[in-house]
């Protein structure tokens, strides 16, 4: 179960472009011959296929959308999906604007720039970009509790005072993606290995059985993680699936 910004790519100022390191790319393809890989992202799955293609990724799940929608890669079905009402979305939109927040909303596999004009139709998530203070994030945090049937999640985005927020369903986590992703592979959650490094990523960490934090992650992250890894920027991922997929470093296998 693999995050993908900030695990198995890199944060920068056109993230969405990026493509995974050789080596990362390679240990991926590997390991899918053992077992199913799983992506489990905030992005929706437009901005996914890039990466699918670069990898080869003919089988396998795609948690998207921070949890919103489950995907078969070999069909592109979505097999799992919880939309945000509209009245919530018009609560949690208003509330941002009062706090003068730039904004995006994930609605039928567009990412649109907030406007007053803006209609919902099928919004599956908001997402507040990697450039606020911890503490201004925080506060965004506050003013949207009191709605209940939505989630929202800071995101760090690299290193430094860099966040985000994505705001979903509440039933549209990763762990509930997980937990659908298992089912279909009759298997049981503990049996799974899951890697991330941000606020959203405590809920795939949470739900699988070896918890791995990045290097790069939230200090918090790394708090429940059983093993970190090496950074992003030092193929990380790679590390992990040598480490305890291909069997490559086995006097290791005790950290």
């Amino acid at each position: 179960m693999l995050d993908v910004d900030g695990t198995i790519v890199s944060y920068h100022k056109e993230f969405y472009k990026l493509l995974p390191s050789k080596r990362v790319t390679e240990a991926i393809q590997q390991a899918s011959k053992q077992l199913t890989v799983c992506f489990t992202t905030g992005r929706p799955y437009s901005m996914m296929t890039k990466i699918l293609s670069h990898i080869k990724m003919e089988k396998g799940y795609a948690i998207i959308n921070d949890g919103a929608q489950v995907i078969d890669l070999a069909s592109g079905d979505i097999l799992y999906e919880r939309v945000m009402s509209k009245t919530d979305i018009r609560s949690i939109c208003s509330i941002l604007k009062q706090m003068r927040i730039s904004f995006f909303i994930n609605d039928n596999e567009q990412e649109l720039l907030f406007t007053d004009s803006y209609k919902p139709e099928k919004p599956l998530n908001i997402l507040v970009r990697f450039c606020y203070a911890e503490k201004t994030i925080d506060k965004m945090i506050d003013k949207l509790t009191h709605i209940p049937l939505i989630k929202a999640n800071k995101t760090h985005g690299g290193e430094g005072d860099n966040f985000g927020l994505v705001v979903s369903h509440a039933e549209a986590t990763k762990l509930h993606g997980i937990y659908e992703v298992s089912k279909l592979l009759g298997i049981k959650r503990v049996e799974s290995i899951g890697v991330g490094d941000s606020g959203n990523d405590f809920s795939l960490l949470m739900a699988c059985g070896l918890k791995v934090a990045m290097g790069n992650a939230l200090p918090a992250l790394k708090e429940i993680a059983d093993y970190v890894a090496p950074s992003v920027e030092d193929d990380g991922v790679a590390d992990v699936i040598e480490k305890f997929v291909l069997n490559k470093n086995k006097n290791n296998q005790n950290a």
